[in-house]
C-alpha cells in the first residue's frame, strides 16, 4: 500500500469507529428514555395524561416547525412523527400527531 492509501485507510477506520461510538451512545439514550417512559406513564392519573398529551403535542409541533425550517431530511420528520405517535398511543391520546 502506498502512503496515501495507508493514510486514507487510517482516516476511514477512525471515521467508522467514531460513528459506531456515536450510534451506540445514541442507541443507549433511546433505550433509557423508552424505559423511563415505560416506568412513568402507568403512574399518571387521567388528568395528568390529558395535560401531558396536550403539552407533548405542542412541543412536537414546535419540533416539527424547526425540522421544516431547518430543511432536515424527510426521514427525520417521518421518524419524529412515528415516535411521537408511539408515545401518544401509549398515553392513550390515540389521535395521531400531525403537522
Amino acid at each position: 500500500m502506498t502512503t496515501n492509501d495507508e493514510m486514507l485507510l487510517r482516516s476511514m477506520t477512525a471515521l467508522v469507529s467514531s460513528h459506531g461510538k456515536a450510534i451506540s451512545r445514541f442507541g443507549a439514550s433511546v433505550v433509557v428514555m423508552s424505559k423511563f417512559a415505560e416506568a412513568v406513564l402507568p403512574q399518571l392519573s387521567t388528568q395528568q395524561v390529558e395535560r401531558t398529551v396536550e403539552a407533548f403535542r405542542m412541543l412536537i409541533g414546535e419540533a416539527l416547525d424547526v425540522a421544516d425550517n431547518a430543511v432536515l431530511p424527510g426521514d427525520y420528520r417521518a421518524t419524529l412523527l412515528e415516535q411521537s405517535n408511539v408515545l401518544l398511543n401509549r398515553l392513550g391520546g390515540n389521535a395521531a400527531a400531525s403537522h
